[in-house]
C-alpha cells in the first residue's frame, strides 16, 4: 500500500491541458482565462488530497470471451486481446480520498465552472496517481519481464462491474477505504482500478482510439482529441450524465 505527501506541487502545462480536455474544451477554446481557473482549482485540490493506492500480482488465464484473474472472470474482448500473452498480471486501485468528493460538491453549489474545473483537475490527479503506482509495479518486475498497457474497467468493452472484483481481490476496502455502490459507482468517486499484464517482451503501451470499443461514440474524438490519459475516473462520471 502506498501514500504520497500532499501540498507544494504545482501543475505543469500538460496537466492544465489535460484538465481542460476533461472539461471538454476544444483546443481552440483553451484560453489563458480558462487555464487560470484550472490553476486555482489545482491549488484548491492540493488541500483536499489524501492519495492512497494498493496493488498486487495475480495469475491470469484466457477464456473464450475474456480472462480469469485468480478465479474472477472478466468478460471483455479488449482485455482478452491485451492479456493474450500474459500468465500473470497486476491489479491496482488508487483513490484521492473522500474529502476531494466533498470539495467538488461544494464547488458545484457555488459555481458550476469552479465545480467543473475542480472535478477535471481531480481526474487528472487520479491519473497521475496511477502513474506513480505503476512505477512501483514496474520496479517489482523480474528480469526479462515487461508490462502491457494499463487498462481500466469502463474503458473499451470492459464493464465497470469488473472494478468490484479488483477491489475484492486487492482487499481495497479495508486497505485504502475504496468500495463500490450498487449502481457501480466507486466511493470515493475519484478513484481508479486497473489491470496490467506481464509479458516476456516489450510491446506497445499506447492506449489509442483503435484499441477502444467505444471509439464511435467517444466525446473526446468529437473534439478532435482522444482520451489516452482519461482513465476510469472519467468513465465513471459518464454514468451521471
Amino acid at each position: 500500500m502506498g501514500s504520497v505527501p500532499t501540498g507544494g506541487s504545482l501543475p505543469g502545462p500538460r496537466m492544465v491541458d489535460d484538465a481542460l480536455r476533461f472539461m471538454r474544451v476544444p483546443p481552440e477554446g483553451r484560453t489563458s482565462e480558462l487555464a487560470a481557473v484550472v490553476q486555482v482549482a489545482f491549488e484548491e485540490l492540493e488541500t483536499a488530497l489524501r492519495p492512497r493506492w494498493v496493488w498486487g500480482r495475480f495469475s491470469v488465464s484466457v477464456l473464450d470471451e475474456g480472462i480469469s484473474v485468480a478465479g474472477a472472470e472478466f468478460r471483455s474482448a479488449d482485455l482478452l486481446r491485451l492479456m493474450a500473452r500474459s500468465r500473470e498480471c497486476y491489479l491496482m486501485a488508487v483513490t484521492l480520498g473522500p474529502e476531494v468528493d466533498r470539495r467538488i460538491l461544494l464547488a458545484q453549489r457555488h459555481s458550476m465552472m469552479e465545480g467543473l474545473a475542480l472535478d477535471a483537475c481531480a481526474s487528472v490527479r487520479a491519473d497521475a496517481l496511477c502513474d506513480q503506482a505503476e512505477e512501483e509495479i514496474a520496479a517489482d518486475l523480474k528480469a526479462g519481464e515487461h508490462l502491457t498497457a494499463r487498462f481500466s474497467p469502463g474503458y473499451g468493452d470492459a464493464p465497470l462491474s469488473a472494478s468490484e472484483d479488483i477491489i475484492a481481490l486487492l482487499d481495497a476496502t479495508r486497505r485504502i477505504g475504496l468500495s463500490m455502490t450498487r449502481s457501480l459507482m466507486m466511493t470515493p468517486v475519484k478513484s481508479v482500478t486497473a489491470l496490467l499484464g506481464v509479458v516476456d517482451r516489450e510491446e506497445s503501451r499506447e492506449r489509442g482510439c483503435a484499441f477502444c470499443a467505444g471509439r464511435e461514440d467517444c466525446p473526446y474524438r468529437s473534439l478532435g482529441t482522444g482520451c489516452s490519459r482519461a482513465e476510469a475516473s472519467n468513465h465513471q462520471e459518464g454514468l451521471r450524465e
